[in-house]
C-alpha cells in the first residue's frame, strides 16, 4: 500500500481542510510541518514545490488540495478493530477481506471502499 505524506504548516487553512478530509475519508497519512521539519522542507524544495498543502502518495506528488486526485491515488482506508479499536490500514477495491488485528488477534471481515 502507498504511504501518504502530507506537507503542511500550522498556519495554512487549506492544510487544516485537507487533514479533515483525509480523516473523514479514513485515509492514513503522515504529516510533516515544513516550518519545523528541515528535512521535509528540503524535500519539497528539491521537488520544486513552494507551497502547501502538498501530498506525496507513493511516488506521485499532488500540490494543493485536490480531493478527487487524492482519492484516485490512495489505495487504502483505515478500519477499526471491533474489539480493541486499533486502527488498521487495509487495501481498497479488493472486495471483502478477512483482517486479523495485530494487537488483540481478533479476526473480522471488512469491505473497504
Amino acid at each position: 500500500m502507498k504511504d501518504v505524506i502530507m506537507f503542511t504548516t500550522k498556519t495554512c487553512s487549506h492544510c487544516k481542510t485537507a487533514k479533515k478530509f483525509l480523516s473523514q475519508n479514513k485515509i492514513h497519512f503522515i504529516e510533516k510541518d515544513i516550518n519545523v521539519d528541515e528535512q521535509a522542507r528540503s524535500e519539497l524544495i528539491s521537488r520544486n514545490v513552494r507551497g502547501v498543502p502538498a501530498f506525496l502518495i507513493g511516488d506521485d506528488l499532488v500540490v494543493g488540495f485536490d480531493p478527487a486526485k487524492i482519492q484516485q491515488l490512495v489505495d487504502h482506508r483505515l478500519v477499526e478493530c471491533e474489539e480493541c479499536h486499533t486502527k488498521l490500514r487495509v487495501p481498497i477495491n479488493k472486495g471483502s477481506l478477512k483482517v486479523t488485528c495485530p494487537k488483540c488477534k481478533h479476526a473480522f471481515e471488512v469491505t473497504p471502499r
